[in-house]
């Protein structure tokens, strides 16, 4: 398949992927809107970081580590839902209301951090792709994504907030199905012509297990 066949095929896809998503049906569903903040905090440092470092480590074997990544935040996310659900059952004792209230503090601190630093990532990959490519043009990239999200919330509210990162991750979902479909159609000509590489794990024991854990 030639370059444009590919690229042709990248965008097909991710287009495609983008209006199904759209579908009213589909994005009023609970699960999606569930699952639509998890997304856009782990799309970024999930597929974008964490895959390619993955792979780069563990070779041949990463996606047995990334298999155990997921099942294991599938069972801290079942702790979780368990937690709440027993909250309604039963309230909890006045000590742990006030750590809760305490975790959700450093959680919402932690999160500012994280929006920022994955906005000055954004800042940064923007201005390099122009010729206006050095540190204060990013930062003002970043200064200015900053500023249209907190206008979003000051007019919107958190209803317009959801929606904007309801729309976000819809975006990246579909650009992350596009990027899949480019990949694996680059595999398998490779596969055909026998030119698909099979790189060895790069790290082993702990020091793989804690890159893997972030």
């Amino acid at each position: 398949m030639s370059e444009t066949a590919a690229s042709a095929l990248v965008l097909a896809v991710t287009a495609l992927t983008g209006a199904v998503l759209l579908m009213p049906r589909l994005a009023r569903a609970p699960l999606l809107r569930a699952a639509v903040t998890p997304l856009a905090s782990i799309i970024g440092s999930g597929f974008l970081v964490l895959g390619p470092i993955t792979v780069n480590a563990w070779g041949s074997a990463a996606p047995l580590a990334m298999a155990a990544l997921c099942a294991f935040g599938w069972a801290l996310g079942a702790a979780i839902r368990e937690n709440i659900a027993g909250y309604d059952r039963r309230p909890p004792p006045a000590a742990v209301v006030r750590l809760e209230r305490l975790a959700e503090a450093l959680l919402a601190f932690a999160y500012v951090v994280s929006v920022a630093y994955y906005l000055g990532l954004f800042g940064a990959f923007a201005v390099a792709l122009s010729g206006a490519d050095d540190r204060f043009h990013a930062r003002l990239v970043t200064t200015a994504a900053l500023g249209f999200v907190a206008l979003v919330g000051w007019r919107r509210g958190f209803g317009g907030l959801e929606a904007l990162e309801s729309f976000a991750v819809v975006f990246k979902l579909a650009v992350i199905a596009g990027l899949l479909a480019g990949f694996g159609w680059h595999a398998a000509g490779a596969a055909a012509r026998g030119a698909l590489s099979v790189s060895p794990p790069q790290l082993t024991g702990w020091p793989a297990a804690t890159l893997l854990m972030g």
